[in-house]
């Protein structure tokens, strides 16, 4: 085995319900209102994820002018300065997973290319940098990024090419199950992966 191809959303990163409610509150302070507050980050939540499912965001550029739009939305109806929330990107509202650094140190100690393949929008990998984990990775490939999303097939061939490695030597991690057995028909050594504290997992 040369290398390990893994997914982010419940396997490195998890989402984090008490940032997401911080800022609410925090919001909320300001008299907006908490369910005010907690309906539009929801709605801004909501907008990005369709983004992602319709692979409408390129590149870095478009992933920011999207969010400064959602953000002035946001705010304005809230009536608190944009300033306030441009900083906030989605993977604020996200943490690592247990054991998530472990296992990549894991994979570099063996020597192991590692990549990372997410539904997600461009910047993977500043939302693993961000939780100090983008310095274990080789490579990071985003569908919005390569146009194409798992379980297409494709997704997998791009970010194997990408790595320069073969399917038979590659490992492949992930937590929903439908993406491994896309894998796994590619060929790939895959597996079903939820760490302790993912939705679903139990201790």
């Amino acid at each position: 085995m040369r290398g390990a191809l893994l997914d982010r959303d419940g396997v490195l990163l998890l989402l984090d319900e008490k940032a997401l409610y911080r800022k609410a509150v925090e919001l909320a302070a300001r008299g907006a209102g908490l369910e005010r507050s907690l309906a539009a980050l929801a709605r801004a939540v909501r907008a990005l994820n369709e983004a992602v499912r319709g692979l409408a965001v390129r590149t870095l550029e478009e992933e920011e002018a999207l969010w400064r739009s959602l953000v002035l939305e946001v705010a304005r109806e809230l009536r608190v300065p944009p300033k306030e929330l441009l900083p906030w990107r989605y993977y604020r509202f996200m943490r690592p997973a247990p054991g998530a650094e472990r296992l990549l140190r894991r994979l570099k100690a063996r020597g192991l290319k590692v990549g990372v393949l997410s539904n997600t929008l461009p910047s993977l990998r500043e939302s693993l940098a961000h939780h100090g984990l983008a310095r274990y990775v080789d490579g990071f490939f985003a569908s919005c990024a390569l146009g194409v999303a798992k379980p297409d097939p494709r997704a997998f061939l791009l970010a194997l090419e990408g790595l320069g490695l073969a399917p038979e030597e590659t490992l492949y991690l992930d937590d929903d199950p439908e993406n491994v057995e896309a894998a796994r028909r590619l060929g790939l050594r895959a597996e079903v992966y939820a760490p302790i504290g993912a939705p679903g997992r139990r201790a």
